[in-house]
Parts: structure tokens; sequence; C-alpha cells
């Protein structure tokens, strides 16, 4: 699972809890790798600036979700990263397991699924991609296992380009994206107006602005 604010993450671990068949989850960083050290030393410490990596929705040097996660291993963190009641890490290394991958990494398995399985990657899930290959080559053996992509590939086309010598198709919901006439409206920053221009969003046709 490519993880960056560790939203799908925490939203994984609480499906876990309802039920869903899962064993384990890889959980995939780029070089902002605070998580995995975090699991692997049991001591956190955030990344300040985050560092720039190609899959850039993940560069996340303090995830916002984090203190949820510490808070469902019974530990306690508060907003600025300070553990000040220490979670179940047993319990936390059992259903997940973390590691890091760099950019050159990433390109490497944008190029290589490409090659073996005609699969296009965008950095995200080649992250994700990246990762899980290394959990199986430690000798780990799940009955199956399931990476997720998180974007599209249409939307790193320089990069895609770059590796792999063609063009990512353009799908139907980001074609002419940028053609489109921005749509927006001006409020005070009040919730109760917020409210009542969220009620008559909903009743007026998709799309139609008041």
């Amino acid at each position: 699972m490519p993880s960056g604010n560790f939203g799908d993450m925490c939203g994984g671990l609480l499906a876990l809890r309802a039920g869903l068949p899962a064993e384990r989850f890889v959980i995939a960083t780029n070089e902002n790798d605070e998580f995995p050290r975090f699991l692997a030393e049991e001591k956190y410490e955030k990344i300040e600036p985050s560092r720039v990596c190609i899959s850039n929705a993940m560069n996340v040097g303090h995830p916002s979700n984090l203190p949820r996660v510490v808070a469902l291993y019974g530990g306690m963190m508060d907003e600025k990263g300070n553990v000040t009641s220490a979670p179940d890490f047993g319990l936390m290394r059992k259903e997940m397991h973390s590691t890091s991958i760099n950019d050159e990494q990433t390109r490497q398995a944008i190029v290589d699924t490409w090659e073996k399985f005609r699969v296009m990657l965008e950095p995200h899930g080649a992250v994700g991609w990246a990762a899980l290959e290394r959990y199986l080559a430690d000798g780990h053996a799940p009955k199956r296992a399931i990476a997720i992509e998180t974007a599209h590939p249409a939307k790193f086309p320089e990069e895609i380009h770059r590796l792999l010598k063609t063009e990512p198709e353009m799908p139907a919901s980001l074609a002419g994206l940028d053609q489109k006439q921005e749509q927006y409206e001006d409020g005070p920053n009040e919730y109760k107006w917020f409210r009542e221009w969220l009620r008559k969003a909903f009743q007026r046709p998709r799309g139609q602005v008041a």
C-alpha cells in the first residue's frame, strides 16, 4: 500500500478490524521513511522538511493520520508527533511490514513492470509494487497479495515518456481537464453560511453553480 499521509493505510486497518480477510499490510513509503524507522526502532522522528521524491503525493514527513494509527494500537501521539504512550509494537509488526523505496528503485519498478507485464505504473503505484516485490523476495509467501495503485500514469506524462519511451493513454476523466472552466463561489468564514450553501448545492442539478 503506497503511503504518504496514511489515509488509505488507516482505512485499511479499520477495515481489518471490521472483518477484512487480510493477514498483513505492506506499508510502502518513499524516502520519507519516518514510519518504517518508527516500526523498527520504536522511536518516532518526523522529517522536516519532507524529502522531495517523484511520488510527490507521498512527500509527507509527518503524516496527519499517524496519531490515529498509533491510537488503534493503544498508544497516544499528539499532532506534533510526540509519543506520550507507546503503542503495541508487537501487534503493529504482526499486522504491518513497512519499507522505504527511493526514486531510483521507483523508476526501475516502472521500467521492469512495463517490460515484464506491459503494465504501466505511475510513481506512487511503483513504490507500492517495489515494496511488495521486496517483501516477497525476503521470503514471505502470502496466499494472495494485492498491490494498490493510487493515480493514473497520464498524470505523470513526462516521467513515463522518459522511462518507457511511450505516451500513457489519457483516460476520459482527465481528457480536456485543463480546458474546462473553473467554477467556485466566495463566502464568509462562517459555518452557518457554509451549511446553507451545502444544503442548496445538493438541491441543484449536478455541475450547476448558484
